[in-house]
């Protein structure tokens, strides 16, 4: 089996201490750069398989390199790793439609897993010049939180803050509204507002985000995890989940499986 290639871009804040690249060593061959100049450069000269950014407390500046990856490489999945962590970050981070999104600290096995799902799901999608990425057109936009001041999005925070708690529970609109001490047509107006997309889109989005989360652990079955972020309808779950993903929910859990090793 061939080495899968891979680009990290180290956008920590202090790059000389040990982050998650030393890791992946030994399951791809890396290419570190530390500027977003290099980027062109490196993909060139690498050809990678997929491309992983790396944060500790990223800001407006450094976060540039998600979308500038995903504009110039459409076709290069990304990975994107961070310590500072926040729901309008993750949210993002999927609307910006990176291949996966996590918090550190993250285990070796865990990065290996992701490793060789990344790997099949480039070699399943080879690159041809041509974006090939499942999200609607409405996603690609960076999130309100993000586009403006976090103050920008103050009527509808409350509604967030709770999605990210209970996602996996029955939503009603009138009771999130009723965080927000807004009516429920008040309430649709200001989270499409704040957020560039509607609360139902939004929380499908969520859900179908922790789905992909879930998955990625190999004792995880589809029904558990359906039931878990909110379906209770597994056939429903299976629709959404390849609307979003491109892919069916089997076929994705099947990239992170530990493969068996001959006896």
């Amino acid at each position: 089996m061939v080495t899968p290639r891979a680009v990290w871009m180290d956008f920590r804040c202090v790059p000389q201490q040990r982050g998650l690249c030393p890791d992946a060593k030994p399951h791809c061959d890396v290419l570190r750069i530390t500027r977003l100049d290099q980027i062109h450069g490196a993909v060139a000269e690498h050809r990678p398989r997929f491309f992983c950014i790396e944060y500790d407390y990223p800001d407006q500046g450094r976060l540039r390199a998600v979308p500038l990856v995903r504009r110039e490489f459409p076709a290069l999945p990304v990975l994107m790793f961070t310590e500072s962590h926040s729901e309008a970050l993750a949210v993002w981070a999927f609307r910006s439609r990176v291949w996966d999104y996590r918090v550190k600290p993250v285990t070796t096995g865990t990065l290996a897993r992701l490793i060789e799902g990344l790997t099949h799901a480039a070699e399943s999608a080879p690159y041809s010049g041509q974006q090939n990425d499942p999200f609607p057109p409405d996603l690609i936009a960076p999130a309100g939180h993000l586009r403006r001041p976090l103050i920008a999005a103050r009527q509808t925070a409350a509604a967030v803050a709770w999605i990210s708690e209970h996602y996996g529970e029955p939503v009603r609109i009138e009771m999130v509204a009723g965080l927000c001490h807004l009516s429920e047509s008040e309430f649709s107006r200001a989270f499409h507002r704040e957020h560039g997309l509607s609360f139902r889109r939004f929380l499908l989005q969520y859900r179908i985000a922790k789905a992909r989360d879930f998955l990625a652990e190999p004792e995880a079955s589809i029904s558990q995890v359906a039931y878990a972020v909110g379906f209770n309808d597994l056939s429903h779950f299976g629709r959404m989940f390849r609307r979003f993903v491109g892919i069916p929910a089997t076929q994705y859990q099947r990239h992170f499986q530990p493969r068996t090793l001959p006896s």
